[in-house]
């Protein structure tokens, strides 16, 4: 720990989703094999038991959106929407995709009223951490920094989830917008459990502080 800092290192988004397998924009296995040994100390902790993995599924993005997914780098932590309009300025031809604005009209036009609308269509950073988990991630969402790191998708179920602290052994239920809610409204199960230790150690503390007190 650094001195006057958090006794531990946060936990990136490598630490928490490095190990899972590459799927697909759309994706709906409902379970799969790992594919590989964990690769950080908290993946090792929310695999457990586990053997298969569950609930790595991806919401579908229409074409527009895949493309402009596919257009936002890898390797530039921060990258965003303002990664299509550098594409269209160096190269007009790529104003549209398939008769679609390729950027957003919104987001140019309105930007200075918004914080430039910073993290939309952004990708998350390997050495970063998770944004806010949300119950509807999109990419011009409330939190629109939703695509893998180096994939061309939306996060899964199953990486939502390992940002809220799940163990990879709880499964969710329903359709995968129904998941992601489930996901998204839940109280990290981390804090829950932080917060129960607590709540028991001050309820012990007065327990003997009672005990010790001279009866009257």
């Amino acid at each position: 720990p650094q001195p006057g800092g958090a006794p531990l290192r946060p936990v990136t988004v490598r630490d928490a989703i490095g190990d899972l397998p590459a799927i697909v924009n759309g994706q709906a296995d409902e379970a799969m094999a790992y594919g590989a040994a964990p690769q950080s100390a908290f993946q090792a902790a929310v695999r457990g038991e586990a053997t298969t993995l569950t609930d790595h599924w991806c919401k579908a993005m229409n074409e527009l959106n895949l493309e402009r997914c596919r257009c936002i780098p890898t390797d530039c932590p921060g990258a965003d929407w303002r990664v299509l309009e550098a594409i269209v300025a160096a190269d007009p031809s790529r104003e549209t995709f398939k008769g679609q604005a390729l950027v957003p009209w919104c987001l140019p036009n309105t930007a200075d009223r918004h914080n430039g609308w910073r993290g939309l269509f952004g990708r998350l950073d390997v050495r970063g951490h998770f944004p806010t988990s949300t119950t509807d991630p999109q990419p011009m969402g409330k939190v629109g920094q939703v695509f893998h790191p180096h994939q061309d998708r939306i996060v899964s179920v199953r990486e939502c989830a390992r940002a809220q602290g799940f163990p990879d052994r709880t499964r969710f239920a329903g359709t995968v917008q129904a998941r992601h809610r489930q996901v998204g409204n839940a109280v990290p199960p981390p804090l829950a459990a932080a917060l129960g230790r607590q709540l028991r150690r001050s309820l012990e503390r007065k327990a003997r502080r009672d005990a010790e007190r001279p009866s009257a």
